[in-house]
């Protein structure tokens, strides 16, 4: 499949003025305005993009969380293209603060057919600019007023203009122009909103959009999120198919082209659809404008602690400051307050009155119900959360375990006043966890290897037990469930203790379909019960 580095390759040796800027031309610019230019254009004006990249070369800065050597490679072919080479650069601006909660960069890219493209930044590897699109959900942000004062002067000094943003630089691309008056916005000819967010009907009258609904073409990946925060509603839009899987759609780069354009499909990915609806609910129950922005400042004023500046600040902190993260979370902040009391109250509340919480609530074995929901929600986070977050958490579960065991020993030798041989047994534990934990933090791949283990015991384990089960009942359903998870987890747990390749793929996916199947039997199981109970009653 191609992508945007074959279409430059493709179509680098026509020039605008042989064939008109389009929209995978604005895909690609969108792209390049994640380089950091601060060290080629300081103090400077007018550059090429073939300039900048003799300028920095391979030590290319993009300003991404997800970025690789595929960025410095499309940033190359493009400088020695004849197309995308003397592009000319100018207006560049490039705002962080942090005490103002602000991350705004944009740019202006000049064609040899007079054509002015204006590029708003998408949001960059800063906590700050993470936090200012979370804070989108409950007011106007820093950067749209920025984004709006860069584009009147930008009409101040240019005709033509193009407007294309990626992520939140859509967003801002779509603000700045909405506000624009009618003899501003007469100079505008398209508006390029790449799998960016929209605006909350809390904070901006998102009726401005129909205004300028006409000029705008609006992209997003089959695999959508990012985009459909606050959908905006724009007539012309497309699904483009991609290379990646699930979040990694968003990065442009793995978009897919041919000769035609885009690849585009006609639905997006149904299990994004889902998460967008549970985003949508949660953002529902959080209803007081407060609470969300305490639920913001929460997040990341914890994430920025201890001077991190970037995700990748954060992400090298380790278990500790994940550990902080989720307390700050679900605890109460400084006034004594949780932010998501509010959306837990809703949800319990809506839960009561759906069908199988009826069923649930009748339900005798709480055991069962307490498996389905652990299973469910388990089985949904396998598949949702980051593979560095997996890793991360396994590290805190062990890490909790010896924690736990270390202060059951401190407490019981502090009842016997430090009588260390009568308590030898669980002190031996306690320095053996120690020592274990340390090797499987500090030991390359160490953490990895044992945890192969410990879950292809935990497979086959449970596989041998699906067997028992299986022997001890007759009901046919019953057996026919036993046999099949007998079957399933012996061969993911005889996979992760053999398996010359395993990969953390692995791990996520036999984790979330043994959870998430082993609900919904349990589910059936429920649902038999009640209505074999049912029939009783009746007949009675």
């Amino acid at each position: 499949m191609a992508n945007l580095i074959e279409y430059v390759k493709w179509r680098g040796d026509i020039t605008f003025s042989e064939r008109p800027f389009n929209i995978l031309d604005n895909l690609v610019l969108c792209h390049i305005g994640y380089l950091n230019m601060i060290r080629p254009l300081y103090n400077r004006d007018g550059l090429t993009i073939r300039e900048i990249w003799e300028a920095v070369g391979y030590n290319a800065e993009f300003m991404l969380v997800s970025k690789s050597k595929k960025d410095s490679d499309f940033l190359e072919v493009c400088a020695n293209s004849e197309r995308f080479g003397n592009v000319v650069v100018s207006d560049y601006v490039d705002d962080t603060n942090i005490k103002e909660n602000k991350q705004f960069a944009a740019m202006t890219f000049h064609t040899d057919a007079k054509d002015n493209i204006v590029v708003f930044r998408g949001t960059d590897n800063t906590i700050v600019g993470w936090k200012e699109d979370f804070m989108m959900s409950y007011c106007k942000i820093p950067a749209q007023e920025m984004a709006l004062d860069y584009m009147q002067k930008i009409v101040r000094k240019y005709d033509n203009i193009h407007v294309c943003g990626h992520s939140k630089g859509g967003n801002l691309a779509l603000f700045s122009v909405a506000h624009l008056n009618q003899a501003e916005l007469g100079k505008i000819k398209k508006v390029y909103l790449n799998d960016s967010p929209g605006f909350c009907n809390d904070v901006l009258d998102t009726g401005l959009i129909n205004q300028v609904d006409s000029k705008c073409v609006r992209i997003t990946p089959e695999y959508c999120i990012v985009g459909a925060i606050f959908e905006p509603n724009i007539s012309e839009s497309y699904i483009v198919k991609s290379s990646e899987a699930q979040m990694l759609q968003h990065g442009v780069l793995s978009w897919q082209v041919d000769e035609n354009g885009l690849q585009t499909i006609a639905k997006h990915d149904a299990t994004s659809e889902y998460i967008n609806e549970l985003f949508d609910k949660f953002i529902e129950k959080m209803e007081n404008l407060d609470d969300r922005q305490a639920f913001v400042n929460s997040i990341f004023d914890t994430m920025g602690e201890g001077g991190a500046v970037t995700i990748d600040d954060f992400m090298k902190k380790g278990p500790r400051a994940f550990e902080n993260l989720l307390i700050t979370v679900i605890g109460d902040n400084e006034d004594g307050l949780n932010p998501l009391k509010s959306v837990k109250d809703n949800v319990f509340a809506d839960l009561k009155n759906i069908p199988i919480a009826k069923v649930i609530e009748e339900q005798s074995d709480k055991k069962s119900i307490y498996r389905v929901l652990v299973g469910l929600v388990v089985g949904i986070l396998c598949f949702l959360i980051p593979g560095t977050l997996i890793e991360t958490s396994f590290a805190i579960g062990m890490f909790l375990v010896v924690a736990y065991q270390i202060s059951i020993t401190i407490h019981r030798l502090v009842k016997c006043k430090w009588d260390l041989n009568k308590e030898k047994v669980r002190v031996t534990i306690s320095i053996s966890l120690v020592a274990a934990y340390a090797v499987l933090i500090v030991k390359d791949d160490a953490l990895f290897l044992f945890s192969s283990v410990l879950f292809g015991i935990f497979f086959l384990a449970n596989s041998y037990q699906s067997m028992i089960r299986f022997k001890a009942t007759k009901d046919k359903f019953s057996r026919a469930r036993h046999v099949f998870e007998a079957l399933l987890t012996f061969i993911f747990g005889g996979y992760l203790i053999v398996g010359p390749d395993v990969g953390l793929s692995w791990y996520t996916m036999s984790c979330g379909v043994f959870f998430f199947l082993d609900a919904v039997f349990e589910l059936i199981h429920i649902y038999r019960v009640t209505r074999r109970d049912g029939v009783s009653m009746s007949k009675k």
